[in-house]
């Protein structure tokens, strides 16, 4: 096993950003005891990976420390025992999964039905483009100890409340809906661990949570539409980022479609990008830009007194992995 921390998760990034759960995170009884982030950053992705790769019951502290490059006593300074680093661990999954549904929630107005879409789509796209961070999000969770099972209730209460209130059903709402985020969950259990193939995975997730609340006629015709979006297409990931730490983005349908117009019309202002991959709300669309801008997939300068929006190198390069993905086997030469 390499020494040198690897970056192929979602893991990292959101580590300093972590949300704490009261009795769970952020303390010295879930193990968490301060440290240099740095430091913690690289043991929460090393235990990520080997998690995925091994399982939980086959790592070792001499394990963690030796794929994240730090020494036993530093992890010791950081946490308590070994399931205190696979806890914290598990926790950062769950907020970085969170996170993403809420982005993409947030993108698609204000009818709850809309926004289950957005997050059956945005799960699906999220797990499956990371296969690291959906193990460690659906099924480490279920050999890991009642902790853990607590965040992941944790996480699918605060995606449904990302929703907003539900259409009033019998028996109460709020039951229904953890029935419904708890068959999405089985489904990617499924796909993640028994190799279930995806083809019909995204339309049976989307039916699953908008049936008991709007019908299965209804719920059939929303599945079965594509282009949303907040469908996710790949990971891209930068061919620098164990330089500059800088660790890529899950690319949407929306950010295609931005990068694909941004290539074919540099120096575009916020209008003439919002109109062409038709987002209606010019708030929305400067969040959108904004969040690219971070990735540091996009920069802005001004014209005048309005923005123009440019790829970046990195830009250019995420928009080549976003088309290699898109080219069928037999094509490539």
């Amino acid at each position: 096993m390499s020494a040198v921390p690897a970056r192929r998760t979602s893991l990292v990034p959101a580590v300093s950003q972590v949300a704490e759960v009261e009795g769970l995170r952020g303390s010295r009884r879930a193990g968490f005891a301060g440290g240099l982030p740095t430091q913690r950053d690289r043991l929460v992705a090393a235990m990520g990976e080997l998690v995925a790769e091994l399982g939980e019951t086959a790592i070792g502290i001499h394990h963690v420390c030796q794929r994240a490059g730090v020494s036993r006593r530093t992890f010791y300074d950081l946490y308590v025992d070994r399931d205190a680093c696979l806890l914290d661990t598990l926790g950062v999954a769950q907020d970085r999964l969170v996170g993403a549904v809420a982005d993409a929630v947030d993108s698609s107005g204000r009818e709850w039905e809309d926004r289950a879409v957005a997050a059956s789509r945005a799960l699906v796209g999220v797990l499956c483009a990371d296969r690291i961070l959906g193990y460690l999000c659906v099924v480490a969770p279920l050999a890991a100890g009642r902790d853990a099972l607590a965040l992941r209730s944790v996480a699918m209460d605060e995606i449904g409340q990302l929703l907003g209130e539900a259409p009033s059903v019998e028996p109460a709402a709020d039951v229904v809906l953890a029935a419904a985020l708890g068959g999405v969950w089985e489904l990617l259990r499924r796909h993640l661990s028994e190799e279930v193939p995806q083809s019909d995975l995204q339309a049976a997730a989307t039916y699953g949570l908008l049936a008991p609340f709007i019908g299965r006629r209804r719920a059939v015709i929303r599945a079965s539409a594509v282009g949303h979006p907040s469908a996710f297409v790949t990971r891209w990931t930068p061919s620098d980022a164990g330089v500059n730490q800088q660790l890529g983005l899950l690319v949407t349908e929306l950010t295609r479609q931005t990068l694909e117009y941004l290539d074919e019309h540099p120096d575009a202002t916020n209008v003439a990008v919002a109109r062409a991959v038709d987002v209606r709300h010019e708030s929305q669309m400067s969040r959108h830009l904004a969040r690219l801008q971070q990735a540091g997939v996009v920069r802005c300068h001004k014209s005048g007194r309005t923005n123009a929006w440019q790829l970046t190198p990195h830009g250019r390069e995420a928009l080549q992995t976003v088309k290699d993905s898109r080219t069928p086997a037999g094509d490539l030469k």
